[in-house]
Parts: structure tokens; sequence; C-alpha cells
């Protein structure tokens, strides 16, 4: 990725974000989703102040729409994270020529593909390598990234202790949140028409939503993943169903949960679903 700093600095200066004597600059960064901010923040450490956009766990990203100070914060950005792949159009919308990593650009998106894209390791690997770049790779930089890659590293090497574990086993999910993490467990989505008609905020037809609570009742499905930030009745009627078929079941959001990296955010996901899986007997 080309460096953004060599133009950075002059719109920075002109832009007054900066005092012109600084040895150091300090690159505002936006992010329209704050995993990408916290990764952003693991790479720049002092050389980058942060603002990410979507960081409340009580806010449906599907749904936001952005303020007066949305537009604000983005246009005294030096820099943009925006995810893509449909997940953030407000922020294609506001960002204009701004400089930006686009995470679906580095993953490869194409249309129809999971856009969760921050629950894959490789991904998350690949935004933390466009942010030192951003920054043109100095020292400090750099060093952030290989701790950073470090723990990519730990989280791959887990990943692939477990799949043998747990690979071929039925789950389920109200949404495609965890999507990419689950296919790379080789672990085996059972609703997809389910998930897809939730992430469109459409309610299931009645014939999907019976035939997902015969699988939950009969044990096909091993695991039922829900999203928190979003229970629609159908779901929440899924999770009573589940409960009394003695199925376990996992909550994640879609925002970073507050005081957790995204390394550590990623660990307690997989504890919970190794714990859900093998500790219960259920691969």
């Amino acid at each position: 990725m080309r460096p953004f700093r060599s133009f950075l600095l002059p719109f920075l200066l002109f832009a007054g974000m900066i005092p012109a004597q600084a040895a150091v600059p300090t690159i505002r960064i936006v992010a329209a989703e704050n995993v990408w901010g916290d990764i952003a923040a693991q790479i720049g450490g002092p050389e980058v102040s942060v603002k990410s956009i979507l960081s409340m766990p009580d806010v449906e990203p599907h749904l936001f729409e952005p303020v007066p100070t949305t537009a604000r914060d983005v246009a005294d950005a030096g820099l943009l994270i925006i995810n893509g792949g449909g997940f953030d159009p407000w922020m294609d919308r506001l960002a204009g020529t701004h400089p930006s990593i686009r995470v679906s650009d580095i993953a490869d998106w194409h249309d129809g593909d999971n856009a969760h894209l921050w629950f894959d390791p490789a991904v998350a690997e690949k935004v933390a390598q466009a942010v030192a770049h951003a920054l043109h790779d100095d020292p400090q930089t750099v060093a952030s990234l290989g701790h950073f890659e470090q723990a990519v590293t730990q989280l791959e090497t887990r990943i692939t202790a477990l799949r043998p574990k747990v690979a071929g086993t039925k789950i389920a999910a109200t949404e495609p949140i965890l999507g990419r993490l689950t296919d790379r467990l080789g672990l085996v989505t059972e609703n997809a028409a389910f998930q897809l008609a939730v992430m469109n905020d459409v309610e299931p037809g009645p014939a999907e939503v019976a035939r997902f609570e015969s699988a939950l009742r009969n044990g096909t499905i091993k695991l039922l993943i829900y999203n928190q930030q979003v229970v629609t009745p159908s779901a929440a009627r899924l999770l009573d169903v589940a409960e009394a078929a003695h199925v376990p079941c996992i909550a994640v959001t879609e925002t970073l949960p507050p005081g957790q990296h995204w390394q550590d955010w990623m660990n307690a996901i997989l504890d919970k679903m190794e714990a859900a899986l093998l500790s219960s007997g259920h691969s």
C-alpha cells in the first residue's frame, strides 16, 4: 500500500491539526467500527489519535445513521478505516477523497460474502499491516506490528488445534456474524436462509422458523450463536427453544466490547465455543 504520511502531513498542517514545529505528527484516524479503531491504535501508538464511530454495544450497526458530529469527525480525519462490504455505507458517503483503508478491498471481499471481516485473523493482520504502511513503517509502528502479528499467530495456532476436534459439528446462528471464524473451524452452519433474513432486517418466514425449531429440538444443532445487539422476536423464541432443548447458546456482538483488544475478544469467543462444543460432549 502507498505510504500515507508524505501527503498526510501537509494536509494536517494546513488543517491546523498539528503545530508546524511538532517533531512527530499525531495523525488523526477515524474508524467506522471500533474493532478497526482498536487495531489502528495498537499499531500507531502515540503517533495517532483514534476515533471510532460505532463503539457502543447497545447500537445496532446496520441501523446506524450518521449525525453532524460524525461528518465533522470524518472531515477532520487524516486517515479513515472503512469496513466496506455494505456494512457501513454511510462511511462511504462521508469519506469523499480522504485517504482511507478499505478492509473489504484488503480482504478481497465479493458481493454476497460475509462482511463481518474482523472475525478472520488473516484479514485483521492485513489491516494492521496496512496501518503500519500508512504510518510509513517507522520503528515504533514496525515494533507494534510485530507484537500484533505474534497475537495473530497464536490465534491461528489455536484455531488449527481446535479444528480437528469440532469440524463437521452442526451449529446454527441468528445472524452470520461469526461465519468467517466458524468456517475456519470446519463447523457446519445449518440455517443460512434464517440468518440472511435477520441480517436484512426481515422476519424469517414461518416455515424457516419451524425448521429451525425442529432442528434444535431433535438434537441436530449442537450450538446456537446469537447476536446480543439484535434479538428479534423470532430469535428470542429460538433462544427459548434452545434452552428447553439444552442446546448451548453463546452471545456475540458486532462491536468490540469495552475494555478489550481485538485479540482478547477473539480468544474469549474461542473460549466460549470450545467450552460449549467440547465440555458437553457435543463434538
